[in-house]
């Protein structure tokens, strides 16, 4: 028999006067998968932070048990919790600490006695990034650094809150190769992810959650899986050009050249996908394009408004609640703002604090918000991170509808949903 690393057993657990997980209770053993799915905003999160002790942090409560190893969560030190359990979030940029990558890598291994060597940086192409500063990294290079550390520490306990949205298929590759080994060596992992098909070979067990509840918990049936929403496509014209880059340069502090000599229209019409592998400059590209960062070298034109939306949503807010972001971003008029809460499917929680919400839904009130904007040009990284179908796919004929009114929208994603609905596609390389 395999030796039960975690047992949950919760009542209620979540925020005052908020959103509520009820009656969720499972083990994990050892060499075990568990794939915990739902909708955006059904809790998965939630369970996440509960698990893991930091549901506090985040203004919340848990009324229940969580035994590590034979050990209830409360009664241990922060160093037994980060010994036992690894826990890489959906947002990957609040895991980090370290002013370096190197930094970041040798203090989570110094936390454990260990020195760093320059080995250690051979994995998953993190030794290309390791004199970079932490914040220039983008979502994908984040978790890409946080998987290494999670390579070199071993916990016995893996918890993964949507592990591969920022990925690229070469790292993807990697990841479920990592986790495939990792529970042939008994190591007990929960999963996170909008998607379960991508861990179907892996033979998990599920646990499904709607609306705060749990909906099946148990061995892998597809009957039990929401169906999947195909999403349609409608093509744009392009009608002049909003945002030109012309020979382009850039480079961050500690890191080498990442765009060379780009070159490429925007248009008005048309909605532009950036493609390519982590540490390529699909980012950047979206910064530069928005303002928010000046080139190195070359010159980049506007001829319109232009708005950029980050993948971390909380850098975009500036009001403290749904309703009054978008009564911000519609100038007063409360019919508009219901209108678009309603096309994002946000109405639910229009006076939820933003610190209270799930990351899929800050997702989708950022594009939202931006969305009431009116502006010429949308840079939006990620639009589609963590949403499940459903989500993705109001979030994604919301932007085709401002193609339609004639705006230009440019999309960084690894997503698969996306290709099919894009006007054009722009690949970047790593070599710029």
């Amino acid at each position: 028999m395999t030796r039960v690393l975690l047992e949950v057993e919760i009542s209620r657990c979540g925020y005052p006067e908020g959103f509520e997980l009820r009656n969720v209770s499972f083990t994990l053993r050892e060499g075990e998968l568990l794939v915990v799915t739902g909708h955006s905003g059904s809790g998965k999160t939630t369970l996440v932070r509960a698990i893991t002790g930091t549901i506090e942090v985040f203004g919340g409560f848990i009324e229940g048990k969580v035994i590590v190893e034979g050990r209830d969560l409360n009664s241990l030190r922060p160093g037994d919790i980060y010994e036992a359990m690894g826990y890489i979030p959906q947002e990957p940029w609040y895991a980090l600490v370290g002013h370096t990558v190197y930094a970041e890598i040798c203090h989570a291994l110094s936390l454990r006695e260990v020195s760093c060597v320059d080995t250690d940086f051979n994995l998953l192409g993190v030794s290309s990034i390791r004199e970079r500063l932490t914040y220039t990294l983008s979502a994908g290079e984040t978790q890409r650094v946080l998987w290494l550390e999670t390579l070199l520490l071993s916990p016995r306990i893996l918890i993964l809150d949507e592990p591969l949205v920022y990925l690229d298929e070469e790292a993807r590759r990697i990841i479920k190769h990592y986790v495939k080994v990792a529970l042939g060596r008994g190591m007990g992992i929960i999963l996170v992810d909008h998607d379960p098909h991508e861990w179907r070979s892996l033979e998990p067990r599920l646990l499904i959650l709607d609306k705060g509840r749990v909906k099946y918990h148990g061995e892998w049936r597809d009957d039990a899986l929401p169906s999947q929403i195909p999403i349609k496509a409608s093509h744009g014209e392009a009608k002049g050009v909003v945002v030109k880059f012309k020979n382009t340069w850039f480079k961050y502090p500690g890191g080498d050249y990442i765009l060379k000599g780009f070159n490429a229209e925007f248009h008005k019409g048309v909605l532009t996908l950036l493609t390519g592998p982590n540490g390529s400059g699909k980012t950047t590209v979206l910064k530069i394009g928005a303002g928010v960062l000046k080139p190195t070298k070359g010159v980049v034109e506007r001829s319109g408004s232009v708005i950029y939306i980050p993948e971390n949503p909380l850098l975009y807010f500036t009001m403290p609640t749904p309703r009054e972001e978008l009564l911000m971003a519609s100038r007063g008029d409360e019919n508009k703002a219901l209108d678009v809460a309603e096309l994002f499917n946000l109405k639910y929680i229009l006076d939820t604090p933003l610190a209270k919400l799930s990351s899929g839904e800050r997702r989708r009130l950022a594009i939202a918000s931006a969305y009431l904007m009116n502006s010429d040009c949308y840079f939006i990284d990620e639009a589609t991170g963590g949403l499940d179908d459903e989500s993705a796919a109001s979030v994604l004929n919301a932007l085709q509808l401002l193609v339609e009114k004639g705006k230009a929208v440019v999309i960084a994603s690894h997503d698969p949903r996306i290709p099919h609905i894009a006007d054009r596609i722009i690949n970047l390389s790593r070599e710029g």
